[in-house]
């Protein structure tokens, strides 16, 4: 499972949203830009990641690290940045 389907999931959990519907009309999204996200077709936009995260009170560095492996897939920089910025 991505860390995409996992926010979504989680929106929709929390919100009591019974249907990818009621949660594309929580997002402010249509449900084809959902079905793409959820599909891996397309991968969430920063804007609507910072989205979510307010909506779930998730720290915003904790939903860049988590996206950019949903949207880089190359090992290498995924470490490079999950061992920080050199001073």
């Amino acid at each position: 499972m991505t860390y995409t389907n996992e926010l979504l999931d989680e929106v929709k959990a929390r919100f009591h949203l019974t249907s990818e519907y009621k949660l594309a009309k929580k997002l402010g999204v249509s449900e084809s830009r959902l079905y793409k996200w959820r599909k891996e077709l397309n991968s969430m936009d920063w804007d609507m990641a910072f989205q979510v995260a307010d909506l779930l009170g998730i720290n915003d560095q904790n939903v860049v690290y988590g996206l950019l492996e949903d949207k880089y897939r190359n090992p290498r920089l995924i470490n490079a940045l999950s061992e920080g910025r050199p001073v």
